[in-house]
This record gives C-alpha cells, sequence and structure tokens, in this order.
C-alpha cells in the first residue's frame, strides 16, 4: 500500500493569522487534518517556513500530536529580486512563486501562499 504524504502548513493554513497574540486554530484545517490522518494510507506533515520546532509548537497548542506523522522546515528562501533592494514589499507580492530550500516532496501541499509549488497537488487556502 503506497503512502500518500500530506503536508501542513502553519501560518494561514493550519493557524489563523488574526490573532498574532496566541495561536488560533483554523478549525475547518484542523478539523481536515484529523480526517486525512485516519485514512490507513496517508502520512501527515506539518511544516513552516518558520522551522520545525514551531511547527511542532503550534500543532502541541492545537492537540495535534498524535495525527501528525511528521514535522519540517520549508526552509522558505523568499521570491527572486525581493531581497536586491530594489524592489518594494508590494512588488514582491506580486512578484511570483516563492521559494524554499526543502528537498520533501509531499504528494499533496496545503497552503495559504498564492505562489506555492512544493507538493505533486498544491491546495490553496481561501480566507480572504
Amino acid at each position: 500500500m503506497k503512502k500518500v504524504l500530506i503536508a501542513f502548513d502553519v501560518d494561514g493554513t493550519l493557524r489563523d493569522n488574526t490573532n498574532q497574540a496566541h495561536p488560533v486554530a483554523n478549525e475547518r484545517i484542523r478539523t481536515l487534518l484529523i480526517t486525512l490522518a485516519s485514512f490507513k494510507n496517508t502520512r501527515i506533515l506539518v511544516w513552516s517556513g518558520g522551522g520545525e520546532l514551531y511547527a511542532r509548537q503550534v500543532v502541541a497548542a492545537f492537540g495535534l500530536q498524535k495525527y501528525v506523522d511528521e514535522y519540517a522546515d520549508k526552509q522558505y528562501i523568499g521570491i527572486p529580486g525581493c531581497l536586491d533592494g530594489n524592489s518594494t514589499g508590494a512588488d514582491c507580492i506580486e512578484a511570483g512563486h516563492h521559494h524554499f530550500g526543502t528537498d520533501i516532496k509531499p504528494d499533496i501541499a496545503i497552503d495559504g501562499m498564492q505562489a506555492f509549488d512544493l507538493g505533486g497537488l498544491n491546495l490553496i487556502v481561501r480566507e480572504k
């Protein structure tokens, strides 16, 4: 039986970013993670550009440890051209794809970023 690796991002996906003081779960995505973890052929990965430790801390805060198989750092690099000093924040948001240094390639990646390509299938969370 082939295992399907499903990766959930933290900020803007699993975590609702409207409250910066305390982590608040996006309940729709939290429920989705729990549901997908119940399948026999899935492995759940939670990762973040903020690092593996940060991903672990948020999962613990949301009581999801028993549903998560792996944790990782997405190794966020940025958007090409946005660190050259000539681009503004608005230009960088519109510039295109975000780049990551990770070599992990999940079967399904769930993220809040509009421009990402980390999985075989990429699902973008609609929050706006």
